[in-house]
């Protein structure tokens, strides 16, 4: 069986590596014979992430290139894509409508081609179809509709769904695909409230926590060692933070007061007697403008003790950092792309 895996991974951070990693792991425990191509808007990254190769995104490739046209006709271009084009595609799936005679932008039928060439595809989670991301997310969904290949949607988080165009596409991409598999209860709920189609959701599990843990053949490098050191020092709470954008408006609040609030619980933790840990998941490291470590250092200045409020600035990959998240004591986040409809900070315990 040949596989392809697109889909959240593809902006090279160290949460969706996990994500990615976790699932692939899976799929070989299951079947070591199966033959897997990973597709990423940023393989260059990703493959240093994952150590294995990873395919450039074509669709990635030429939305950039529509985006980057000059002159009058390439900004007209753009307007009339944004507005219509996937509109087009939807009609090209489902084969009514008069937009379905309409010619679509050679990358498409190229990307189809390259499809056809898998027995299934797999679009992994977690948080990508979200309103505020836009319509293009179902792009490789309705690709793959056209290529007439099962499309398996596993460890996502859907929704909030307030924009009607991007509420049709996900009506019509969750109720046709072979399985929508959510890795929480929210979600669904969401697309109730929204009337989404429910039929093909299934309830999972984040795939990150498929991830091999690798105890055997799993050696730290010199930074990893330095921070495992330093956990091992003292009890430790290891936190992830956000910049809110484009959320914040949405959640009625600013990046300044979360970065107060998140504090004010940083300094309860250190009056407990704990040290806190900062470590970035949500930070790629190729044109993904948002580095959550600059949230951290950030935060500092609202730490009752920064002798005990560690910022981790090296690049570690997923794995590596699952290793310092595992000898923590406690990790605790931030989930923003819910919205108002989950506005809330989240704790995971660690068990070894």
């Amino acid at each position: 069986m040949k596989l392809l895996i697109l889909g959240n991974h593809t902006c090279g951070n160290r949460g969706d590596s996990a994500i990615l990693r976790g699932l692939l792991d899976a799929i070989y425990t299951l079947s070591p014979e199966t033959e897997v191509d990973v597709m990423s808007r940023y393989p260059v990254s990703s493959s240093w992430l994952l150590n294995r190769p990873v395919m450039g995104d074509p669709l990635y490739s030429q939305m950039k290139q529509h985006n980057n046209a000059a002159g009058v006709m390439g900004r007209v271009k753009k307007v009339l894509r944004r507005r219509y084009q996937h509109q087009v595609l939807l009609s090209r799936v489902t084969d009514t409508g008069k937009l379905r005679n309409i010619a679509i932008a050679q990358g498409f039928t190229d990307f189809v081609r390259l499809l056809s060439g898998y027995d299934a595809i797999i679009q992994v989670g977690g948080s990508f179809f979200v309103d505020l991301y836009g319509v293009p997310q179902f792009e490789h969904a309705l690709c793959t509709f056209m290529a007439k290949k099962p499309l398996f949607m596993v460890g996502h988080s859907v929704g909030p769904f307030q924009d009607p165009q991007f509420n049709q596409l996900a009506n019509y991409v969750f109720g046709h695909c072979d399985a929508l598999i959510l890795r929480e209860s929210v979600s669904l709920n969401l697309m109730q409230r929204s009337e989404i189609d429910t039929r093909k959701v299934e309830q999972g599990v984040d795939t990150a926590w498929l991830v091999d843990h690798q105890e055997a053949n799993f050696t730290p490098s010199y930074a990893v060692q330095h921070w495992l050191n330093v956990v091992g020092q003292q009890k430790t709470v290891a936190i992830t933070l956000r910049e809110l954008a484009p959320f914040d408006k949405r959640l009625g609040t600013t990046q300044a007061a979360y970065e107060k609030a998140f504090a004010e619980v940083v300094n309860r933790v250190l009056d407990s007697g704990y040290q806190v840990l900062a470590l970035s998941t949500c930070t790629g490291i190729d044109s993904y403008n948002k580095d959550d470590r600059m949230v951290a250092l950030n935060l500092r200045q609202h730490v009752s003790d920064p002798s005990r409020y560690h910022v981790v600035m090296d690049e570690l990959n997923d794995l590596e950092m699952g290793k310092l998240l595992g000898a923590c004591d406690l990790t605790g986040g931030h989930a923003s792309a819910f919205g108002d409809h989950l506005d809330e900070l989240w704790y995971a315990s660690h068990r070894h």
